[in-house]
């Protein structure tokens, strides 16, 4: 049965542009579960979202990234929209923000266009996973192993396809965050080579 996720606090790693959906739904959902969920971002005050083909709502920043922790959060949420994740994968804090929750084994979950912020990261090398059809060639270049399912789970690693897939994705994103850290194994080697863990 799924466990409790009461009183954990989850992060929203965003930039302006990310798809309004994909950002508001699984922050709904982890609310509704109890689960405290700041908006972490470059931007100050505000970020603003994309809905489909154009400008939407406007969402307060509740932690600017210069100021926040990955220490201080149980699990990273990051949506997708074509260009959030655009922004943040050139944005050193974003990556290596991200890269955090990947080292520890901690839960993470990417929607859409999301997992090119992974990428960057340099630890998704044979990671299943799965994401918007039009960065499947950039996830295989960096080793991914993808998959065209609504949603796909590796160790702690959720990952989407789209808005369409926002129930599966979120049903799954609750149920990892309840089983909390997850072993990190020998598939990370690749990284630390690359980032200099010790």
């Amino acid at each position: 049965m799924a466990k409790d996720v009461k009183g954990k606090k989850v992060a929203i790693l965003t930039e302006n542009g990310f798809e309004e959906l994909e950002l508001t739904v699984p922050k709904k959902a982890l609310e509704d579960a109890g689960v405290t969920v700041h908006i972490v971002s470059p931007q100050d005050g505000k970020v603003k979202a994309w809905d489909h083909d154009h400008w939407s709502i406007e969402l307060d920043v509740d932690v600017p990234l210069s100021k926040a922790n990955p220490e201080d959060y149980d699990m990273l949420v990051i949506p997708g929209g074509v260009i959030n994740p655009d922004k943040m994968r050139e944005n050193e804090k974003c990556v290596s923000f991200a890269q955090h929750f990947m080292e520890q084994g901690k839960p993470l979950a990417a929607i859409c266009h999301a997992p090119q912020l992974l990428i960057e990261t340099g630890m998704i090398s044979n990671r299943e996973l799965t994401s918007y059809k039009s960065i499947k060639t950039d996830l295989v270049n960096a080793g991914a192993l993808w998959v065209d399912k609504e949603v796909v789970v590796d160790n702690g690693l959720v990952t989407s396809r789209n808005p369409k897939d926002l129930d599966a994705f979120c049903k799954k994103m609750i149920e990892e965050l309840g089983e909390g850290k997850h072993a990190t194994t020998g598939q990370f080697t690749h990284a630390d080579s690359n980032f200099g863990n010790s």
